[in-house]
């Protein structure tokens, strides 16, 4: 009987695999040009597999070269076992198209396709999630989406990585026929280039960008119709829709909404309807929308936004190392130039009360992710960081362990308002022996090199 090895994806399953069948005391694997589900679920059922939701060929790697055996199997589906199925030719020959036949089967390790990081139902990266993680699918071209596409029953793809010179060099390679993207050619000797860019966009599909800002968080406000970028009208963006495409944008909620192309004239179409939305939606795609006015580029809507803040690896959410996370990615925030009146507007925003001190850079250790290189430049009364004139250091400019602290007055531990500031501030000052002490100032407490 025909048996299933495992050298896929390191997913070491009896129930997924190239299929290898014994003849005459040796196996070898079987070389067919059509393999579909048919073939594959004959082999799947016979194994007690169940059935199979993949027939995959796939190239291997040199280490993996086993010898053909059987040449050109055709099976309806519904026999008992694979010799029930017409069979070709018993012989070792060479395999001309330099391809095995793959089983993968229900009970194996496939849950299922889907899309993630997109802006609409169906848009976004896609992947293929297993028993034991998740598949990354790369190196897709406008058949290999249109399968994937059509499969989630999201219609042709609209987008796709262009295609390169010789279709023969692809990673996967599709007819655009297939009745899944598990049924597609695999070639592991070929690099697999990760996708950039969301694959089914639909005609209705909408997401938002801001552009022209001094951060990813501010703005002109761009918005994507299909396939089609524009900008908005000043006056059809109000609050309701601003916190909607903040939130979209992972960029905290909306602080202002500056118009008269304030981040600078878009190019292209100035979408004319208007959204209407009551601002606890997820996605601008989620929002009604009406007829608008129409106006010109001098006009184009701007927003910003509040961006997220934290203060993280203290001993309460209100002291620690200050990250900010733009566009779902948490960094920390450079130390340099990072003074008391841009702490205090800081623990402001997260209701931490006024800021007590800045202790050095990486005092609350550094994490894992590159330091954020812009430096804020607040008097201390604004609402949000981000409505502080902002500058960028550029990443050589800040030590890589130089990661900003806070501790806000609303932290119950070091600086308690139960505990008097004298009191406090020896605290802290012994307690960062080294690095100059805290002094008592009508704002807070500061830092004397002295």
């Amino acid at each position: 009987p025909p048996v299933i090895w495992f050298p896929l994806a390191y997913r070491h399953s009896p129930c997924d695999g190239v299929v290898l069948v014994l003849h005459n005391g040796q196996w070898g694997h079987v070389c067919n040009q059509e393999w579909t589900l048919a073939e594959a679920s004959v082999v799947c059922k016979q194994l007690g597999c169940g059935h199979a939701v993949g027939a995959p060929k796939y190239v291997p790697l040199p280490g993996e070269i086993v010898q053909p055996w059987l040449h050109n199997v055709s099976c309806r589906g519904d026999e008992p076992s694979l010799w029930e199925c017409s069979l070709g030719a018993w012989t070792q020959a060479p395999c001309p198209h330099e391809w095995v036949v793959v089983a993968l089967c229900s009970n194996g390790t496939f849950r299922e396709i889907r899309l993630v990081k997109g802006r609409s139902p169906c848009s976004g990266l896609p992947e293929i999630r297993n028993v034991n993680g998740v598949d990354r699918l790369c190196g897709l071209h406008e058949e290999e989406a249109t399968v994937f596409c059509r499969e989630l029953g999201c219609g042709p793809a609209l987008q796709a990585p262009r295609q390169e010179a010789g279709v023969s060099g692809k990673y996967m390679t599709c007819r655009g026929t297939e009745p899944t993207i598990r049924n597609c050619r695999l070639n592991n000797r070929l690099q697999c280039l990760p996708l950039k860019e969301s694959l089914c966009p639909p005609p209705g599909h909408m997401e938002a960008r801001l552009e022209g800002g001094e951060h990813p968080c501010a703005g002109r406000l761009e918005v994507r119709r299909g396939l089609t970028w524009g900008t908005v009208c000043d006056a059809a963006l109000d609050q309701a829709t601003a916190h909607v495409v903040c939130r979209e944008l992972q960029c905290g909620s909306a602080v202002s909404t500056p118009g008269g192309a304030h981040f600078g004239q878009g190019s292209g179409l100035v979408w004319t309807e208007a959204f209407r939305c009551a601002g606890n939606e997820s996605l601008l795609f989620h929002c009604p929308r009406g007829p608008g006015r129409q106006c010109g580029h001098h006009q184009d809507a701007g927003l910003r936004c509040s961006g997220e803040f934290r203060l993280v690896n203290g001993s309460s959410s209100c002291e620690g190392r200050v990250e900010l996370q733009v566009q779902g990615a948490w960094a920390p925030l450079c130390a340099s130039h990072w003074d008391l009146a841009d702490a205090t507007v800081l623990c402001h925003q997260l209701n931490c009360g006024s800021a007590v001190a800045t202790p050095p850079g990486g005092h609350f250790g550094v994490g894992d992710a590159p330091i954020w290189p812009d430096m804020f430049h607040c008097v201390g009364t604004e609402p949000y960081l981000w409505n502080c004139p902002v500058s960028t250091l550029g990443a050589r400019a800040c030590a890589p362990r130089n990661a900003a602290a806070a501790i806000c007055s609303g932290g119950s531990t070091r600086c308690s308002q139960i505990q008097s500031r004298s009191r406090c501030g020896a605290r802290e000052a012994q307690t960062w022996k080294g690095h100059g002490s805290y002094v008592p100032h009508s704002a807070g407490w500061l830092k004397s090199q002295g």
